[in-house]
């Protein structure tokens, strides 16, 4: 199960959202990355015994779902062509890797309770990175990568803070609060998103963005209501 949690929850969403950010704007990425509790709501009803389905919850699915096709821009889906299908199929790419995220917490939940956070968060980033080995040989035989002293601390920041200390966070609260709780910090993803997005990368805040955030945000409150 550890190698499972290594390779769903940490390396696929990592290669995922790394390459789908050479695509589409980082707020982007991280307000899709808001459809993490809707994935759980629906995750949660097939893989725990503890968190049913309930008509509150299907409310909560359709008003989501809505709110993803606002980010996924509905004039680009009806007039779909060439030119909009890398950004689109990267779109896709962050929901798949928001829903590893969602999976490995459920199967961590459920199967590796026993064990302590530091033990799983150790072993889920020493199997992700073993399985990116070979990726990374590939990668730097097309085309070899020169890291500089510039490059080394967003390495060393990015290893520390948002891998190492919140995955260990992450699976303290799994194991203690269950997977729906914890999908909940989602909440705050989109926002934070839009926000440095906008402040370090002078990205644009789109209007379809902000209602589709407001969609999957109000999507969730009403799965956490009922």
């Amino acid at each position: 199960m550890l190698l499972f949690v290594g390779i769903v929850g940490n390396f696929l969403p990592f290669y995922l959202i790394s390459w789908s950010e050479q695509h589409i704007q980082s707020s982007t990425a991280g307000i899709l990355m808001g459809v993490g509790p809707i994935l759980t709501l629906i995750l949660s009803h097939f893989l725990t015994k503890d968190d049913r389905f309930t008509s509150s919850k299907l409310i909560s699915i359709s008003v989501g779902f809505i709110g993803v096709l606002f980010i996924f821009e509905i004039d680009t889906l009806l007039h779909f062509d060439i030119k909009n299908s890398l950004q689109l199929f990267s779109k896709l790419l962050i929901i798949i890797a928001a829903l590893g995220y969602m999976i490995s917490n459920i199967v961590a939940y459920n199967s590796l309770k026993h064990i302590d956070s530091f033990t799983i968060t150790f072993f889920a980033t020493f199997f992700g990175a073993l399985v990116s080995i070979p990726f990374l040989l590939y990668s730097e035989t097309l085309q070899p990568t020169y890291i500089n002293l510039k490059a080394l601390f967003p390495i060393l920041y990015l290893g520390i803070f948002p891998t190492a200390i919140a995955f260990q966070l992450r699976y303290h609260i799994t194991k203690t609060s269950g997977p729906v709780f914890l999908s909940y910090v989602a909440y705050l993803i989109p926002i934070f998103a839009l926000i440095w997005g906008f402040v370090l990368l002078s990205e644009e805040i789109f209007l379809n963005s902000i209602i589709g955030i407001t969609l999957i945000l109000f999507g969730v409150y009403i799965g956490r209501k009922g």
